[in-house]
């Protein structure tokens, strides 16, 4: 059985996912650079990350494809379990060797380097929400369209009965 594929354009819809992709993904530059001085590996890491977002986005604005939705898609669930890991984490109470941390009073990944000098405003739980919110709605966006181009051309999603 033949399915049919994501159409060769790009959809708002498909377009509203590369923009939230994209703008989350921008967003991981600055948490990086602030990361740097802390944790270097940490940075990267974030840097990663987000350059593995870009790609993705690219393909969702100009010809998404059922694989590219469902790699977005995995991608962004794991990127949503990141967050809630470093939300949950205890904050950073060792600092790496000549690197001075002020963390008393902060708690997970909101506070891990508000001390490295103008980072709170980059790295605040409000930031972290938006990010998150915009992965969450991707991955929804993602699913839901995937689900779609399984479907024969003119399905509604609604059952039919066959009566005799």
């Amino acid at each position: 059985m033949n399915r049919p594929s994501c159409p060769a354009t790009a959809t708002p819809a498909s377009r509203g996912a590369a923009v939230a992709g994209a703008v989350a993904a921008v967003l991981h530059v600055p948490l990086a650079l602030a990361h740097a001085g802390a944790s270097l590996p940490l940075a990267l890491v974030l840097l990663v990350m987000a350059l593995v977002c870009l790609p993705c986005a690219g393909h969702l604005w100009r010809a998404p494809s059922p694989r590219t939705w469902r790699a977005v898609a995995l991608a962004g669930s794991l990127v949503l379990v990141a967050h809630a890991a470093l939300l949950l984490a205890p904050p950073l109470s060792v600092p790496s060797p000549g690197v001075r941390l002020d963390v008393a009073g902060s708690a997970g990944h909101a506070g891990h380097a508000t001390a490295l000098g103008g980072t709170a405003a980059w790295h605040s739980p409000a930031l972290l929400a938006v990010v998150s919110a915009l992965t969450a709605a991707q991955v929804v966006a993602c699913l839901v369209l995937l689900e779609r181009s399984r479907r024969p051309s003119g399905a509604t999603g609604a059952s039919v009965t066959m009566t005799r």
